[in-house]
């Protein structure tokens, strides 16, 4: 179970720390911080409590934290799809460009940019999100 999470900053300055995957796990802190520990910590007490209420199949779960992304640079859909793999994806079929990769651990995610389309920065922040790709892994 891959638990990304979200970060947010108020105009007050306070953080929001959120995980779309499990209801409810919304939580603010003072810095960064305290938002992502909190956050972590809101999130491990639902799963235990979905673990001892029999919600979740306990002998096929693994759980991680994903850090927020940071902004990934402009990079060509050949470099993108090099570094995804790099990272443990393979494809698990394709059709013209259109690849469906797979990873354990992650829903099957769908690459569908050619080798030398552009990806702006924020749609490879977005894949980052959904892969685990990280700009060391584009070089």
């Amino acid at each position: 179970m891959n638990l990304p999470i979200e970060l947010e900053q108020e105009e007050d300055g306070r953080w929001i720390a959120e995980i779309d995957e499990l209801d409810g796990v919304l939580v603010y802190g003072d810095t960064k911080e305290d938002a992502i520990r909190n956050v972590k910590t809101l999130a491990l007490r639902v799963i235990a409590d979905r673990l001892e209420n029999g919600e979740v199949c306990r002998n096929r779960l693994r759980v991680w934290f994903s850090k927020p992304h940071e902004q990934l640079e402009i990079c060509e859909g050949k470099t993108c799809v090099s570094g995804i793999r790099r990272i443990g994806w393979r494809v698990k079929r394709q059709k013209g460009s259109h690849k469906t990769l797979e990873r354990e651990g992650y829903p099957d995610y769908v690459f569908s940019f050619h080798d030398g389309d552009e990806i702006g920065s924020k749609l490879m922040t977005r894949i980052a999100k959904k892969t685990g790709l990280k700009p060391e892994n584009l070089k």
